[in-house]
């Protein structure tokens, strides 16, 4: 469920708007640029303001804070990081004031891409410590706790993103994976209907339900769901693999083996797929 936390807004720092002018500084622009969506021109416009302009220590860290969300949006992950860690240390050292939270949490984001798990999730207890409402925060984290094999934490951490977004799809489908972490099979098959229920038409809240199902030991009424959701994205590795699991579930090891084969071939790096390709055609 990694990929659904991965889309990050832009704007992950609390900064008031800037108006737009004719003749903006560098740092100006950046910031326009940030909250305009345009992440890569942010970069060169804040880093350009780095290096033109002699900025008091808190808007040196308001600039680096800038700076790291725009390198998040870009998925430049190191990147970010080490503007995180400079506006940090100049906060630090200089006795800035790091008065937004949204630091704590976006360092914890960037420390979790690179597997900097126990030092992400440090950052991430002092954010929603400060901020317990925030999604990010929480779907975060509930990410790490997967990570770390600490499902039951995991679960009340999506428990914070399904109340605070319980239209969004993806809330229902981490706490479901989550809740099968925890051997809470009925649960999760629970979720992931109710994930369903939002989205009937995506591949993906169907291949929730069809693999929960499968896991609940009812792959007889996961296969038609499986079948659905393998018709709406034919190209997805994990769904082709549930696909693969309720039939071999049901006995049909015949069916099952061409698309062992295939779910390997779309996502070969795939641990769970890359085992059972291996299982099932390397015995």
């Amino acid at each position: 469920m990694r990929a659904l936390a991965a889309i990050l807004p832009l704007a992950l720092i609390a900064a008031p708007p800037v108006l737009a002018q004719k003749d903006v500084s560098p740092c100006q622009a950046g910031r326009l640029a940030l909250d305009a969506g345009e992440s890569a021109q942010a970069i060169e416009d804040l880093e350009a303001c780095l290096s033109s302009e002699d900025l008091d220590p808190d808007r040196e860290v308001s600039v680096y804070a800038g700076l790291g969300a725009a390198f998040l949006a870009e998925q430049r992950y190191e990147d970010a990081l080490n503007a995180y860690n400079f506006a940090f240390a100049i906060a630090e050292t200089q006795r800035a004031e790091v008065i937004e939270p949204t630091l704590w949490r976006n360092r914890g984001i960037a420390r979790t891409e690179l597997g900097q798990l126990e030092e992400a999730l440090s950052d991430l207890r002092r954010a929603a410590a400060e901020m317990p409402n925030d999604v990010m925060t929480q779907l975060t984290l509930g990410i790490i706790y997967q990570d770390m094999d600490r499902a039951a934490d995991a679960v009340v951490a999506y428990d914070h993103v399904v109340r605070l977004e319980p239209s969004w799809t993806g809330a229902w489908i981490n706490r479901s994976s989550a809740l099968l972490d925890a051997g809470m099979t009925g649960a999760a098959v629970d979720d992931a209907r109710r994930a369903v229920e939002l989205e009937p038409d995506s591949g993906t809240t169907l291949n929730m339900l069809c693999w929960t199902l499968i896991q609940d030991g009812r792959a007889r009424t996961a296969l038609p769901l499986c079948e659905q959701a393998v018709a709406l994205e034919p190209e997805s590795g994990a769904i082709v693999h549930s696909h693969a699991s309720a039939l071999e579930a049901l006995g049909r090891m015949d069916e099952a083996l061409p698309l062992y084969r295939r779910a390997w071939q779309l996502a070969p790096d795939d641990p769970e797929i890359a085992q059972d390709y291996q299982r099932t055609h390397n015995p």
